[in-house]
């Protein structure tokens, strides 16, 4: 892609004094999240990871609240973080995950900010244990085979990340809130945004098919549970799985044999949110299915409940299913093919209606609920804060 280019070449660590939407200044901000937004002009609107106008939001809402801005990128060195001024009146920064890796580096520099600790997964000692459990669960049924480990997170200290947190923002629901309650620090849930380039036909609500499932998700292949879907899926020649997801060449040279024997799953590949292929896709598909292991919540999951699909997801993809998604109990292989088996025999009724059900509930999680709970929960922390500057 051009944008990755771009980004391999002009790549700056550091953004200064953003303030373009900031009416008259109060303080100083430090975000460490991403810098790529600011530097590729109309990034943020291809919608390629929500994340990237996510940025751009928070830098926003902060310039709003009175402050400037510095951006700090994740990608960052321990000679950068050295360099950090103690000038700071609030420190946002990504700590969940790998990406995070010095915040609490950070933190401790700044002696003045309100420090939120941004989590966009699980706590990350659990989410570990989560990870390991699910590849010993693909190595006892494949004796001998070992796949590589991935999305572990070995870089994070959290216990160093904690003593340097005034307040948490959780981008999840209670599975994941419910992850960091140990450390007790007042933890606000936020909401991911999902892409306002989906659009939602009356088709997309009546059309659908309950035994055809899409597998929407990222890299981690056995972390989101897609080794367990190919095998459950074998199974069903009835039933066909799509499923969009970047290829892994262990997952790939493993399965391939089984695959040539199977005509019911079909690997799409990536696939644009809003194109042609994701709309006819989602027009199909009624449901949307993800074993995963360990999510913040799967924003995978919540972009297909845009157009209607039914959520059938484990607890740890922290999708709250209400009433009208299935939670995966038991990823035993003979267990979940008979779960789905039972979720494709619903009355037809019933199924449109969870198709309804499902496409009302994405509606908490469009880029104006993000801003919302990310404004409220800032304001909230910021009034409440002993070093606050309000």
């Amino acid at each position: 892609m051009i944008e990755s280019l771009l980004l391999r070449l002009f790549k700056k660590k550091l953004v200064r004094d953003f303030k373009r939407h900031c009416p008259k200044r109060i303080g100083h901000a430090l975000l460490y999240y991403k810098t790529d937004p600011f530097l590729i002009k109309g990034l943020a609107e291809t919608y390629a990871h929500t994340n990237n106008w996510e940025v751009l939001e928070i830098t926003r809402i902060l310039n709003t609240l009175g402050y400037w801005v510095d951006i700090l990128d994740r990608d960052i060195s321990i000679d950068d973080v050295n360099r950090i001024d103690d000038k700071y009146d609030i420190f946002i920064g990504l700590g969940a995950g790998n990406s995070g890796k010095y915040f609490a580096s950070i933190g401790e520099r700044l002696t003045k900010a309100v420090k939120i600790f941004y989590a966009a997964g699980p706590e990350p000692d659990e989410s570990n244990r989560l990870i390991r459990e699910r590849y010993a669960y693909f190595e006892r049924r494949h004796p001998g085979q070992h796949m590589e480990l991935r999305r572990i997170i070995d870089k994070v200290d959290i216990a160093h990340a904690m003593r340097n947190t005034d307040a948490i923002f959780c981008v999840g629901n209670e599975f994941a809130i419910d992850t960091y309650s140990k450390y007790g620090k007042r933890i606000h849930r936020i909401n991911p945004s999902t892409s306002p380039r989906i659009s939602t036909s009356i088709r997309d609500l009546t059309e659908k098919k309950p035994t055809s499932f899409l597998y929407f998700g990222g890299n981690g292949n056995i972390v989101k549970g897609l080794d367990i879907l190919i095998e459950v899926f074998s199974g069903l020649p009835d039933f066909t799985l799509y499923v969009c997801a970047p290829k892994e060449p262990d997952i790939d040279a493993f399965y391939r044999e089984s695959l040539k024997r199977t005509g019911n799953i079909h690997f799409m590949g990536f696939v644009t949110v809003g194109d042609k292929v994701f709309d006819d896709l989602t027009e199909e598909c009624g449901y949307v299915v993800l074993p995963s292991c360990s999510e913040g919540i799967a924003t995978s999951g919540l972009t297909c409940m845009r157009k209607g699909l039914i959520p059938v997801t484990t607890r740890e993809a922290g999708i709250d299913l209400g009433v009208f998604g299935f939670e995966i109990g038991n990823i035993g292989i003979e267990e979940l093919r008979s779960q789905l088996r039972d979720i494709a025999d619903i009355p037809h009724d019933e199924f449109r209606q969870r198709v309804i059900d499902a496409y009302k509930a994405s509606f908490d999680y469009t880029q104006a609920g993000f801003s919302e709970a990310f404004e409220t929960s800032l304001i909230d922390v910021l009034l409440t804060s002993r070093k606050s500057s309000i």
